[in-house]
């Protein structure tokens, strides 16, 4: 085993997930920043579309979507040679670090996305039938409950089990349950805030005022009577 080129690919995986494709999108095209100011925390997959339209969101969520296929296709052959995606602790490796990189920027100051794009290129790569019976249910919840967040959780929770279940018909691809385990978790504790929240133990975020009340001029106190 050549380790030094192992230790290559799992750095190549964190930098090419680390690319932050959806803020240098709005950047180039004037439109700030995804991350609020002063906030840390990670995106939601809405933001780049509130940001960049439905349009040029989804194509950033394509190319996001872009990092994890390339990362356990052409660069685990182009480093480590042919044969090597099917080692199971180096393709959940790269899988894993590709994510981490793109919910924790070495560009962006360790902040990022959430990884459901980059989540979604690796295993729609590794496993697609098992991947879009998950995006399916994703798509559903989201558009009965209005959001992505309840869609996101339940498909990574849904997605082991539909990948065991293909995996009780295709024995050859087994050890890819390995990454997505990886993934699943990985997720599921990136949305861990809204998970506390649905359940009642989390902090709800207070509403922006309106631009009524911004804009309404305030009334000075009365002056005292002599």
């Amino acid at each position: 085993m050549n380790y030094p080129y192992t230790v290559l690919y799992l750095v190549s995986a964190f930098l090419i997930g680390s690319l932050p494709v959806g803020e240098i999108s709005c950047r180039l095209l004037g439109r700030g920043s995804l991350f609020r100011p002063g906030e840390w925390g990670p995106m939601y997959t809405g933001d780049v579309f509130e940001a960049l339209g439905r349009p040029l969101g989804l194509l950033v969520t394509l190319l996001d979507m872009a990092k994890g296929w390339v990362v356990v296709t052409h660069l685990i052959h182009f480093v480590l040679g042919e044969g090597w995606e099917k080692v199971w602790w180096t393709v959940s490796l790269g899988g894993l670090l590709v994510v981490v990189g793109h919910c924790h920027s070495l560009f962006l100051g360790f902040r990022g996305g959430r990884g459901v794009a980059t989540s979604g290129g690796v295993l729609l790569t590794l496993l697609p039938v098992p991947t879009i019976a998950a995006l399916i249910l994703w798509v559903s919840l989201a558009f009965w409950g209005l959001s992505t967040r309840p869609g996101t959780i339940s498909a990574a929770s849904a997605m082991p089990l539909f990948s065991a279940l293909w995996v009780w018909w295709h024995p050859e691809e087994a050890f890819y349950l390995y990454v997505v385990v990886f993934l699943s978790v990985w997720t599921v504790f990136e949305y861990r805030a809204t998970m506390l929240m649905y359940i009642g133990m989390g902090r709800k975020t207070a509403p922006p005022p309106s631009s009524e009340a911004v804009s309404a001029p305030v009334e000075p106190p009365p002056s005292p009577k002599n």
